[in-house]
């Protein structure tokens, strides 16, 4: 059995997604979760901001609709610390509804300062790229405000890992 995961923010980037140790079914796809918008608001535990997802009225967010194994289910749970799975409505590209898991922020921070480092924004943006989601929100990811990771090792590593499927 599987299960649909819809990702907006860096588990768009396959790579990424694949270095939880998920291995999704097949290629992702394009899909829009419609009356939420992408926010940076969930700290991390390096300092940075992370994706997040509420709702607001008259916004979208575009992300990846992935099939992956059930079993993947606990490694993404693992993997994505202070988030949880709620079940939302998606449109894919070829206009049918779908209702797949949707990780979000547990306790959205009020900081406004809080801003992603430029790897975990090129993860989005490069999965963007990967999965040919629209221009215009392509444009839109490349206007995210990201810092520099002061943490050398991690951002080298984490700028190894490639957005492409496999």
């Amino acid at each position: 059995m599987s299960e649909q995961i819809f990702a907006y923010g860096s588990n768009m980037c396959s790579g990424r997604f694949r270095d939880y140790g998920v291995q999704p079914e097949g290629a992702g796809r394009g899909a829009l979760l419609v009356g939420y918008r992408l926010l940076f608001n969930k700290q991390s535990t390096d300092g940075s901001g992370k994706a997040n997802v509420e709702t607001h009225e008259g916004s979208l967010v575009w992300g990846v609709l992935y099939s992956v194994p059930d079993a993947d289910l606990q490694l993404l749970d693992n993997g994505e610390v202070g988030y949880h799975r709620l079940r939302l409505r998606v449109r894919t590209a070829d206009n049918v509804d779908e209702e797949p898991w949707v990780y979000v922020a547990t306790a959205p921070s009020n900081d406004p300062s809080l801003r992603p480092y430029a790897w975990y924004k090129r993860f989005i943006v490069e999965g963007a790229r990967e999965h040919q989601l629209p221009d215009e929100y392509f444009a839109s990811l490349e206007n995210i405000e990201a810092v520099q990771d002061a943490n050398a090792v991690r951002d080298r590593r984490k700028r190894e890992l490639a957005c492409q499927a496999q």
